[in-house]
């Protein structure tokens, strides 16, 4: 271990403490860990890990920098909150919303770090929606250069809580000695008066309708051992799913970007059948249908009235039968009858389905 090096971090993080009182607080949370198989650093939620090299690099203002950094992973729960999205385009879009929050906050940001003033205001969700699907494995991601870590170690869910109390502990701190940086009110307001996550609720909706089995033809290991054949429980694959887009003009662009990378992510991870995904105004106007193994792509079309009624007659005149149905709509408009499979509204407005679930979409 370089015995420097570890000092110049636990120096920063002191410093941390006097000047930026959130963040040191919370830096102390996470053991500092020398690690010469990462570029520069990274974070798990109960560690930081650096790169002694890289560290060795930094001026005393950027080593606060990079700490607060790591601190901030932790804070957005960016490690358990990722899922099963792409991990790298993930934590780019983190590092982008973090190093803008660190910078409005009196942070010196480091060269080549992640900074694009075109994502201010934005969650890491929406830039998350907003970054091409693929990423250069070799590029940096937002001076840290490597992904939070995840491992034997990782962060769960029960971490998750606790470094919610803790930010809530450390802004009211810092906040009574007037050092909680104003870029940080919105999110801790939002964090002490919590709303349910629209994506988690999305999630959950669909993965819960997927299709489970008993197979003769997959004997239970468990029972084969013992002579005993049973079926199992499997789930090749989900059935059909629908998702319909209102595109009468009330749904913007950013609206559309956020929730089609979450569809596409539900998409492949349950592995429905087939995926429909229909176009409607006043009627419908365009209409995709992806199968299994290609890759979901939403894009706007048409524009006018409203009328709810049209992607349901398109599902009874073609016999799709879904598993599942989610329309992605302001909510205003004329509705059909109930039909006889789940539906969800992802509703832009405080107005409520009359039939099937509601969730209000906040992007």
């Amino acid at each position: 271990m370089n015995k420097d090096i570890l000092e110049k971090l636990t120096r920063a993080r002191t410093g941390l403490i006097l000047d930026f009182p959130f963040f040191g607080q919370l830096a102390l949370r996470l053991r500092l860990v020398e690690r010469a198989d990462i570029s520069t650093l990274a974070v798990n939620g109960r560690q930081i890990f650096y790169n002694p090299d890289f560290v060795n690099e930094l001026s005393a203002d950027l080593t606060k920098s990079a700490i607060a950094h790591e601190v901030m992973h932790c804070v957005y729960d960016h490690i358990t909150r990722r899922g099963d999205r792409n991990a790298k385009k993930f934590n780019i879009a983190g590092d982008f919303v973090i190093n803008l929050m660190l910078k409005d906050s009196g942070f010196n940001i480091g060269k080549g770090w992640l900074l694009d003033p075109q994502y201010a205001g934005m969650s890491t969700d929406q830039v998350y929606a907003l970054l091409p699907e693929s990423q250069d494995d070799d590029s940096e991601s937002g001076g840290m250069g490597q992904d939070v870590q995840k491992g034997e170690s990782e962060s769960t869910e029960a971490d998750a809580a606790d470094w919610k109390i803790a930010t809530i502990q450390a802004a009211t701190s810092a906040r009574m000695q007037g050092k909680l940086p104003g870029s940080l009110n919105r999110f801790i307001e939002e964090l002490t008066t919590p709303k349910v996550d629209w994506r988690d609720r999305l999630r959950r909706f669909v993965t819960e309708v997927n299709k489970e089995d008993y197979s003769w033809t997959r004997p239970n290991r468990r029972f084969q051992a013992q002579g005993i054949f049973l079926p199992s429980l499997y789930s090749e694959s989900m059935g059909a799913i629908v998702v319909a887009i209102d595109t009468s003009g009330s749904i913007d662009q950013a609206t559309l970007n956020a929730f089609g990378s979450e569809i596409k992510s539900i998409v492949q991870s349950t592995r429905p059948s087939s995926t429909t995904v229909i176009y409607c105004d006043s009627s419908v106007n365009h209409v995709d249908t992806f199968s299994m193994h290609d890759e979901l792509k939403f894009d706007m079309h048409g524009g006018g009235g409203t009328a709810f009624e049209p992607p349901f007659d398109y599902v009874a005149e073609h016999d799709l039968k879904p598993v599942c149905f989610v329309y992605l709509t302001d909510m205003y408009g004329s509705f059909p009858a109930a039909p006889d499979y789940p539906v969800m509204w992802c509703a832009t407005s405080d107005v409520e389905g009359p039939f099937g679930e509601t969730i209000p979409i906040d992007v």
